[in-house]
């Protein structure tokens, strides 16, 4: 998972926000509280005229003749008339798109606290949605708060969006977070948007099992997304969880979902640490088969090293011969000929063996001079085990080990002893 995903899933929500509360009308709903809801109060007919000829000229996208006519009476007559003004004056901005002033609108329409009390509670929602859109992020998250805490009718779950969208940027997640929580449950259905949300806040928190959650959540959603697979894998790893994320690649590389280089490769590494040899040798194998990564020197020699640590003898004797016959060092005669020991098969490997070290360029020359001579030793060759010894003293990497066994051969061999068939270095 990348730094960078919280930041871009907020412009995401932030866009969306902004053209829902652009849009929204200024709607009632019914209230359930106990108290009987009190009426509206009265206009009086200039005021009630001035109004219906704004919302006239509104209704004709004369957006300018319309605000100015409702300026002209927003100061005049009872609290009721100028809140039912401002109120009108808030969606006339809000229709031209002048935000600031809209929200200038409707604060004075509540501030008059004369309006109905649906109207006002909807009036509160749509006022801390354009507080959040036009980032006056401290007095969007008041306003939503009180609308939140103390409204008659149901609050909807984008209200708790909102309110967790202005949290998150002010950096308050452990608010933030349990907004997101009672939006998804007042949803017949998860948003993935919202689910987006709940992850980007987890992860500023580095709450992984939360963004584990969120990421199943996301899965269950969208399954055919990869990003999400490869993030759970990521929340899983982060946690320790070593097998749930390997498990969690597995499960994306068999959809298919596993299809980049660098991608393969990283599940390669994951199935190599994990100890699941056969896995990463498979996975390879098909990856090549499928034109999804080269079949070059680098790749053929992970997949050898793979069917060598899930003891697929045949397999890697395939690969390692081919690799030996196409590299300019020895290294891969050396793999075939340690396998070749390690199955007690001695001819084989001394002549693999033998070939690494008269190509050069090994990594381990000591090594290859060490297991020649086990290989001679198990041939019985005393004579040829104590040279290749004496050549193995040569490097630091095996000097003690060969020190050692070669005073106990030179013993045997001074003594005429015959070696035992399955001597080994121990």
């Amino acid at each position: 998972m990348t730094k960078s995903m919280p930041q871009s899933l907020r412009r995401a929500v932030h866009s969306v926000l902004l053209l829902a509360a652009c849009t929204c009308g200024i709607a009632v709903h019914a209230a359930d509280c106990s108290t009987p809801e009190k009426a509206g109060g009265d206009m009086s007919e200039g005021v009630y005229q001035d109004t219906q000829a704004a919302m006239e000229l509104l209704s004709k996208q004369k957006y300018a003749e319309a605000i100015e006519k409702l300026v002209k009476i927003a100061d005049k007559g009872t609290d009721y008339e100028k809140a039912v003004v401002n109120y009108n004056l808030g969606f006339a901005y809000s229709s031209k798109n002048d935000m600031p002033s809209a929200v200038k609108a409707f604060a004075k329409a509540l501030s008059y606290k004369a309006l109905p009390r649906s109207q006002s509670e909807q009036l509160q929602y749509n006022l801390g949605q354009l507080y959040i859109v036009t980032s006056q992020f401290d007095d969007g998250i008041k306003t939503l708060q009180d609308y939140i805490a103390n409204a008659c009718g149901k609050v909807p779950a984008e209200a708790h969006i909102f309110l967790a969208n202005a949290l998150s940027e002010k950096k308050r997640y452990q608010e933030a977070l349990p907004q997101i929580d009672l939006a998804l449950s007042k949803s017949k259905e998860p948003k993935e948007l919202w689910v987006q949300m709940k992850l980007a806040i987890a992860y500023e928190m580095k709450d992984y099992k939360a963004c584990a959650d969120a990421l199943v959540s996301l899965i269950a959603l969208v399954p055919n997304k990869p990003e999400y697979w490869r993030q759970l894998s990521s929340m899983f790893y982060e946690m320790k969880q070593d097998a749930e994320s390997v498990a969690a690649l597995a499960l994306a590389e068999r959809q298919g979902f596993v299809d980049k280089p660098n991608e393969i490769k990283n599940l390669y590494s994951i199935y190599m640490t994990m100890e699941l040899p056969l896995k990463a040798g498979l996975l390879m194998q098909e990856a090549m088969e499928k034109n999804r990564i080269p079949a070059d020197e680098t790749n053929l020699s992970s997949l050898a090293d793979a069917w060598i640590n899930a003891r697929e003898v045949t397999r890697a004797e395939t690969v390692l011969t081919k690799l030996a016959g196409i590299s300019e060092k020895g290294d891969y005669y050396f793999k075939l000929g340690a396998m070749y020991g390690d199955d007690e098969r001695w001819q084989e490997s001394q002549e693999m063996l033998k070939k690494a070290i008269e190509k050069g360029g090994l990594k381990r020359t000591g090594e290859a001079w060490m297991r020649l001579a086990v290989a001679q030793y198990g041939m019985k060759n005393t004579q040829a085990a104590v040279a290749s010894l004496q050549k193995a003293v040569g490097y630091d990497e095996t000097r003690k080990q060969a020190g050692e066994w070669l005073r106990h051969l030179s013993s045997q061999v001074a003594a005429g002893e015959t070696p035992a068939a399955d001597a080994t270095t121990s």
